[in-house]
């Protein structure tokens, strides 16, 4: 998946460094080849129920804030299926795993969320949705990555394949063409502080990932 214009090339260009660190990481080294330990796994999982809920929230606010329409329908329609993901996630892997349910965010899951929605909430609209953006790009680029270098009979293969979809893909090149748009009508103030966004963004999903690979 590529950017859509040069304020979002912009923006992947400047957190490579970081996505290599993601990609390079204990957590996904060892998804990938399949040796990933349940407890690590256990861990981000029964974290990410709780996140996405507060992902959905912050999603939610962004909607109530954009100006046009197509973008508040956009937006109402992610925090929706974040919400239709986190049901799915309990049914599906939750059950599967045998997860205890986590019953408060760990300290990586709990800033990240606390991130999204403190500029959900206070900053600028643009900067809001730029926040936003690295759940999906990063998460999508990582599950790609890991997709096509999984070694076969992978055991997690069901949980690779649930962000490596087709309308997963959609979405997420949805949201980067609307980042490109609202960079483009940035003042300079306001795509620096979306650069900035998105790269605090890009380190708390490599700061989640090394989390769970400390359990």
């Amino acid at each position: 998946m590529e950017s859509a214009g040069p304020f979002t090339r912009q923006l992947w260009e400047s957190v490579q460094p970081l996505f290599r660190q993601i990609i390079d990481c204990s957590y996904i080294k060892s998804l990938t080849d399949g040796s990933l330990p349940e407890r690590w796994f256990t861990h981000y999982l029964a974290q990410d129920v709780l996140y996405i809920i507060e992902d959905s929230r912050a999603l939610a606010v962004t909607a109530a804030r954009a100006e046009d329409p197509g973008e508040t329908y956009f937006f109402i329609q992610m925090a929706k299926d974040g919400l239709d993901i986190e049901r799915a996630l309990q049914d599906t892997f939750i059950k599967q795993f045998q997860i205890n349910n986590a019953t408060e965010k760990s300290p990586a899951f709990k800033a990240y969320a606390d991130f999204l929605l403190d500029h959900a909430f206070h900053s600028p609209y643009p900067v809001a949705a730029a926040a936003l953006l690295p759940c999906f790009w990063i998460y999508y680029k990582a599950g790609d990555y890991v997709l096509r270098n999984a070694v076969d009979n992978n055991p997690y293969r069901k949980w690779i394949d649930t962000y490596s979809g087709e309308e997963y893909r959609q979405y997420t090149e949805h949201f980067i063409h609307i980042i490109e748009n609202l960079g483009q009508k940035a003042v300079a103030d306001i795509k620096n502080q979306m650069m900035r966004v998105f790269a605090e963004g890009t380190r708390y999903e490599l700061l989640a990932f090394e989390e769970a690979a400390k359990q």
